[in-house]
């Protein structure tokens, strides 16, 4: 019986990661190997209409390469053929046909010079031909979706010249916000960013600095006026207990009842009375005249004043009236 399928004994680079005739590129990292064993099928030159030509074997990927050898189809009307030419070295490329995109980016970043498509991360093809020149039949130019739906390379590659030209306008407006050269170079703009970025961290040292001696001088005054205010209650209480008007205890208590409030303090030590013992109180009583008193009687019949003192103590409305036809005439 005849063998039907004859080896080819050299080995052939199905893909690779670089960029191809078309514009995009596959990339080997994303290839899914055995999705393609199930079923290695291929063509000449990507002729489905002619039949099966071969299938591949020794599938596998190396340095960033997928490789295999064929096996032609010797029942195929041009199998013979395709073996002769093989063999001989007029068939020397393969070309992967019926390409599936599972996932593809349009990230200008992963973009190789000269590509103009898109770079499919993650793939498999359905077929692969033996071809006089690689890339050179329409099949590479339409793509697949797991669901069989065409994926248009033209649209995908306006989209990525959209990108080119917006990210074009971007930076020829950051030049002239910056008031730069149209035509200045990438390192020149990077290195004006860079001057700026330092600025503004010189800026925001200097705008902590300046808040950090604000709040410091805040601190300051705030304690300033808490001692101040502290320093008129102790006057306050001293006066008082000059006056009698308070007890030491008392005066203690009212220091820390108040120690915010000076001028509540003022009204209630205002209408205090002046304390006076029994034998003062008798005095006070049985003298009648001094309640007749201008300022002058008080001065001759109390030369050490204390009765001056004891009534503006006690009567500072009496006191003010008097002191005021004294001194104010």
């Amino acid at each position: 019986m005849t063998e039907k399928v004859k080896k080819i004994e050299r080995q052939y680079v199905l893909s690779d990661s670089s960029v191809n005739v078309y514009g995009f590129r596959l990339l080997t990292s994303g290839y899914q190997l055995d999705d393609y064993r199930k079923n290695p099928i291929g063509y000449y030159m990507h002729r489905r209409e002619d039949g099966i030509a071969l299938k591949w074997e020794d599938l596998r990927i190396e340095d960033d390469k997928v490789i295999g050898t064929p096996v032609i189809n010797l029942s195929n009307a041009r199998g013979t053929q395709m073996c002769d030419e093989a063999e001989n070295g007029f068939l020397n490329a393969a070309s992967v046909g019926h390409i599936v995109v599972l996932e593809y980016s349009t990230d200008p970043e992963m973009m190789l010079p000269g590509q103009t498509g898109p770079t499919i991360t993650k793939w498999y093809n359905k077929e692969c031909s033996l071809v006089d020149i690689p890339g050179n039949n329409n099949e590479l130019t339409t793509l697949y979706d797991a669901q069989e739906n065409e994926i248009n390379l033209v649209d995908i590659g306006a989209g990525l010249q959209a990108i080119k030209t917006a990210d074009n306008l971007w930076l020829a407006d950051l030049k002239s916000a910056l008031a730069m050269d149209s035509n200045a170079g990438v390192d020149t703009l990077v290195n004006k960013i860079k001057d700026l970025v330092l600025k503004a961290e010189t800026l925001t040292i200097e705008n902590t600095t300046l808040l950090n001696d604000k709040q410091v001088l805040v601190q300051q005054i705030d304690e300033l006026k808490k001692n101040n205010a502290t320093a008129e209650i102790i006057a306050v209480l001293d006066r008082a207990l000059e006056d009698r008007k308070i007890t030491v205890s008392l005066k203690d208590r009212l220091a820390v009842d108040y120690a915010d409030n000076a001028e509540g303090l003022k009204a209630l030590i205002a209408a205090m009375s002046a304390y006076r013992t029994i034998a003062e109180s008798l005095r006070a009583g049985n003298d009648t005249t001094e309640t007749q008193w201008a300022w002058d009687d008080y001065e001759k019949n109390d030369p050490a004043g204390k009765k001056l003192k004891a009534l503006r103590a006690n009567d500072p409305a009496r006191y003010k009236d008097l002191f005021d036809k004294k001194f104010a005439a």
